[in-house]
């Protein structure tokens, strides 16, 4: 895909995690992005990302529908439609659905490349 600024919804890129759907929908792959990543995460009932930490990013959580647990270091919250958290870069986080539908959160990373470590 050659980098532009408009990103039509069915050229979005999907990728498949093994713990949910990633939607890319600014990201350097696909942009022109100099400082951010943005995508939207859908989770099934049930799953989420275990503990893992942004070396080069900061990001935003925020929940599009459904309700979610999310750690963020040694703290953990219930989140529901509407709610965001912001991570700092480096935090250890985690997120998992808490509720019986699906989990769809929008994230907003300070990078276009973020890199995730998985603890």
């Amino acid at each position: 895909m050659q980098k532009q600024a408009l990103i039509p919804a069915n050229e979005a890129p999907i990728i498949q995690l093994p713990h949910c759907e990633l939607k890319w929908i600014c990201h350097d792959d696909i942009n022109p992005t100099k400082e951010l990543a943005t995508g939207f995460a859908t989770f099934q009932a049930s799953n989420g990302h275990d503990k893992h930490y942004h070396p080069n990013a900061e990001e935003v959580i925020y929940v599009v529908r459904g309700q979610s647990q999310q750690g963020l270091e040694d703290k953990a919250f219930e989140m529901k439609a509407g709610d965001s958290i912001h991570i700092p870069k480096g935090a250890i986080h985690w997120t998992k659905n808490a509720g019986d539908g699906e989990l769809e959160i929008l994230v907003v990373f300070s990078s276009p490349t973020p890199e995730t470590v998985d603890l």
